[in-house]
């Protein structure tokens, strides 16, 4: 980084850049805030970037991303303002083969390995309809209804901060502003998810992120901040 970068890019640049293992970057107090303070300044990174980022992946690249999200509270406690700043490393995809599903086929590798799965339902999971569908970047997802694009992902690992009115705050903070199921699965050390229609468990967290929520994206050697 040279020195007419601000403090506050070199931040995200350090938090978010790009590495050659499945390890998320730590995130702290510093890094938190500049994410938050780089989100309020409105400027967002685009599709259209991102699709550029992506337009030599063929498969699966991995890729870190920060990004901060509005956590809904209870309507009792609507007046509070609570956020979340997540680093992750993700697995983001680009010029699949015809009708491949990277979603099914991280379902199903996961689910082989949990022995509680019937066989047979592993191998016969498909993947349910979806409010989105994926775009010439198969990590670029659009609402079927009105055309807002997302970014897709599947999660290697995250870090989040919380904040509640601009301070920084724990799960258990958190959890007494919500409704009482949102609370449960805040603080579920759980990592699997029970799929009822096809019968199978498995450990596959995917992602849709609005593009205005993203902070820094760092993939194919390449990063885009805000």
């Amino acid at each position: 980084h040279n020195a007419q970068f601000t403090t506050l890019r070199i931040v995200l640049l350090c938090a978010c850049k790009q590495r050659t293992t499945r390890d998320s970057n730590m995130l702290n107090a510093n890094t938190a805030n500049a994410a938050l303070q780089a989100h309020a300044n409105a400027n967002a990174i685009t599709a259209q970037q991102i699709a550029a980022m992506l337009q030599n992946v063929h498969g699966t690249t991995f890729a870190n991303i920060c990004y901060v999200t509005q956590v809904q509270t209870a309507a009792a406690h609507k007046a509070r303002n609570v956020q979340k700043v997540t680093v992750a490393n993700v697995q983001l995809f680009n010029n699949l083969q015809a009708f491949t599903n990277a979603y099914t086929n991280a379902v199903k590798r996961t689910a082989a390995q949990i022995a509680t799965n019937d066989a047979q339902n592993v191998q016969n999971f498909t993947a349910q309809s979806n409010y989105f569908e994926h775009t010439a970047c198969y990590s670029i997802v659009q609402h079927k209804q009105n055309n807002k694009q997302y970014l897709f992902a599947i999660y290697n690992n995250a870090q989040s901060i919380y904040y509640i009115d601009g301070q920084i705050a724990t799960k258990q903070q958190v959890a007494a502003l919500l409704t009482a199921s949102a609370a449960t699965k805040l603080l579920s050390n759980d990592n699997t998810t029970h799929n009822v229609t096809n019968n199978v468990t498995h450990s596959v967290t995917v992602r849709t992120i609005a593009m205005e929520n993203i902070v820094s994206i760092s993939a194919a050697k390449q990063a885009v901040q805000v």
